[in-house]
């Protein structure tokens, strides 16, 4: 017993310099931005209540930026987590699937200035694309302010993220006993049989881990699309970050705070449904 209580106080010791760097770099400084989102300015510090949450749900330009961001994580983290999957599938059982998976995991190792570079030679103004429709006899190409834009940070996204999600996924499946698809096969299950009833079984915890880095991961996107068209982007690729950037910039702490908690909340709440879900169907497997 004191043996144990020994262990249980060297690793609270270890776990403490992490745990005081977590304290006072990131939960401290979070937790008073709820009280900046409370007040009515920086100057008198009067309290405002609910004053700011209201304004943000009354702001156009807010609501449309939560309709961008909602609609942009529902059209690439599905999209991504499919093309990942696929990837996967049809390269693990290729002799050189392997080869093949190390050049797909350039993108996590290229820093993000040199990302940004690359597709604005593609997406940009001058770049790839306008240059080669112009010569095909159309006029100068702005894909900023075309219908185009929003399509460009998904691939923006899909290029930079999917990396990861194959990493999960081909461990995920590594984990599968094999054992299990040569029963299958003497059984005389075929290939769609063999993916419904053991690897997307065997792979729900991974998927549902997958499902919550990429929602994170979509949050993230801000810094591509900064980099590519500016702090005031075209109005159907202006983003949540977008607004609290513009905010922070004007030094606007009450409305910053109080968009920054809305976001975490709904943020939050996302990831606790889809936590809920990967809890009910790890149990409806397990029967």
């Amino acid at each position: 017993m004191k043996q144990k209580t020994k262990k249980d106080f060297l690793c609270m010791l270890f776990i403490l310099p992490s745990l005081a760097g977590m304290c006072i770099f990131y939960i401290v400084p979070f937790l008073s931005t709820l009280y900046y989102s409370l007040i009515n300015n920086m100057a008198d510090k009067k309290w405002a209540g609910f004053q700011h949450f209201a304004s943000l749900f009354a702001n156009d330009l807010y609501m449309q930026a939560g309709r961008n961001t909602l609609l942009f994580i529902l059209a690439s983290v599905p999209t991504g987590m499919a093309i990942a999957l696929l990837l996967v599938l049809a390269l693990r059982k290729k002799k050189w699937g392997k080869t093949a998976l190390f050049f797909l995991l350039v993108p996590l190792i290229v820093p993000s200035g040199t990302t940004i570079a690359f597709w604005k030679s593609v997406f940009g103004k001058t770049g790839l694309i306008s240059n080669l429709w112009q010569m095909a006899g159309g006029g100068p190409l702005s894909l900023e302010n075309s219908g185009w834009a929003f399509a460009v940070i998904v691939i923006v996204f899909l290029w930079k993220n999917i990396s990861f999600s194959i990493v999960l996924f081909w461990s995920g499946i590594n984990w599968i006993p094999k054992a299990y698809y040569e029963q299958s096969q003497i059984d005389g299950a075929t290939s769609w049989e063999q993916f419904k009833y053991i690897t997307w079984i065997y792979l729900s915890p991974t998927t549902f881990v997958v499902l919550l880095m990429s929602i994170v991961n979509s949050f993230k996107v801000f810094k591509e699309i900064y980099m590519l068209y500016g702090a005031y982007p075209t109005p159907s690729i202006y983003m949540l970050q977008h607004y609290m950037n513009n905010q922070f910039t004007a030094m606007n702490m009450q409305k910053l705070s109080a968009s920054s908690w809305v976001m975490f909340v709904v943020l939050g709440a996302m990831l606790w449904v889809v936590y809920k879900l990967q809890c009910r169907m790890t149990d409806y497997s397990r029967e």
